[in-house]
């Protein structure tokens, strides 16, 4: 019955009553058991998503876009109470960093669902109705590639040491200071202000990541294949012009993205470190886009008919473009003041980054679809385009790999 109504809630609202009057007519007889079934079909649920290839994040960000914000708290009680399962040395250790930023910190406790909703001040049909809406969407998700091993499918991994210990604490030093630049860039109206920490963010980055491919490029250190990927949740509208711009700045990156617009979601595989660059640029850059679109105003054409849809998707297309130039311009200059000795060492490097991204992307993406948007706004092309002109390149990679 609970599968059934759980689909129902969302397609038919007169027939979901039904079998939320039906369900009542049970837990007035044995609350307790229905609190088992209904426990027993979410967990259910949230492991098959894991199988169909979602992750913490991904449900969790797909949800705000689908459900009612008061369900959040339901969803993430449910993915707590279905790790009880694993041991944390099963798990692989990115998928505990998404926990741990949803705030499903462990030890993870179990869903006594009439206990919960009690904490949560939830009456009995709110709860249920609730209940049955998240399994609904839960079992509506489409597949997704794999990204990360399942929870207790993860192999722990041995102490690193040697570089790879020393890039990850690099790592864990480094990026939070550049993201604060950068939140501070972005936060700030004093265009000067912005300027000096998007310099310093800079200047980070380029020690960083040029003491980086260095040390990869010691004959003596094996090249280990960090290769991974990780997903972009964008917001609607303008799906595809938004992940023109996270393509544009992944390209400039050496990393690799597939969109999927009916998700708003992409997926980026690159190394490591390029992935974590690309993100933090990314994001930035959506910030600015979006904020530049909306000074832009709305548009209308010679009859008065309102065209601010099409102003606006070509505005973006055209600023995606051009901050792809801009990048991929300060990428090869970069690359061209590298030294030459320095430059012979890193060649090989670059190559084999190279092979073990596109192994990857393959593997993860075995059939993709190359696909062309068309432009129907000239006034919101040219407007993009001064606009990213002025964009804040706060992030941007140094050094080419």
């Amino acid at each position: 019955m609970l599968p059934f109504a759980a689909a129902a809630i969302e397609v038919n609202e007169r027939l979901a009553d039904q079998h939320l009057a039906q369900l009542g007519q049970y837990d007035e007889r044995d609350q307790a058991q229905v609190d088992r079934c209904v426990q027993r079909l979410l967990e259910g649920l949230i492991r098959a998503a894991w199988e169909r290839g979602w992750a913490p994040a991904d449900v969790v960000q797909h949800s705000r876009r689908k459900l009612d914000a008061a369900i959040e708290p339901l969803l993430l009680a449910v993915i707590a109470s279905e790790h009880r399962a694993y041991r944390d040395s099963t798990i692989d250790p990115r998928w505990l960093d998404q926990l741990s930023d949803l705030g499903v910190d462990r030890p993870f406790a179990e869903l006594q669902l009439t206990t919960w909703a009690s904490v949560q001040r939830l009456g009995r049909y709110l709860t249920l109705h609730n209940a049955l809406a998240l399994a609904g969407f839960l079992q509506k998700l489409p597949p997704l590639a794999r990204l990360y091993p399942l929870p207790g499918a993860a192999v722990p991994q041995s102490s690193a040491g040697g570089s790879a210990g020393q890039r990850a604490a690099a790592s864990g030093k480094m990026l939070p200071r550049i993201r604060a630049l950068l939140a501070k860039a972005e936060a700030t109206d004093f265009p000067d202000e912005a300027e000096a920490l998007s310099a310093k963010a800079q200047e980070l980055m380029a020690k960083f990541s040029l003491d980086r491919a260095l040390v990869d490029a010691d004959p003596d250190h094996q090249l280990d294949d960090d290769s991974a990927a990780r997903r972009i949740w964008v917001e609607t509208p303008y799906v595809s012009a938004k992940a023109q711009l996270v393509g544009a700045v992944a390209s400039a990156n050496n990393c690799r993205t597939v969109s999927m617009d009916q998700l708003a979601v992409v997926t980026i595989v690159g190394a490591e470190l390029d992935l974590q660059l690309t993100e933090l640029l990314s994001t930035s850059l959506l910030v600015q886009a979006n904020r530049a679109m909306l000074a832009a105003g709305k548009h209308f054409g010679h009859r008065g008919e309102s065209r601010t849809r099409s102003f606006r998707q070509s505005f973006l297309m055209a600023y995606a473009q051009r901050i792809g130039e801009r990048l991929q311009a300060t990428t090869e200059a970069t690359r061209a003041a590298v030294p030459e000795q320095d430059a012979n060492r890193l060649l090989p490097v670059l190559s084999k980054r190279e092979e073990q991204v596109e192994a990857l992307f393959v593997r993860l993406f075995p059939a993709t679809v190359l696909r062309r948007t068309r432009v129907s706004n000239g006034a919101g092309w040219a407007a993009g385009l001064s606009a990213a002109d002025l964009a804040q390149l706060e992030a941007r990679r140094p050094v080419s790999r």
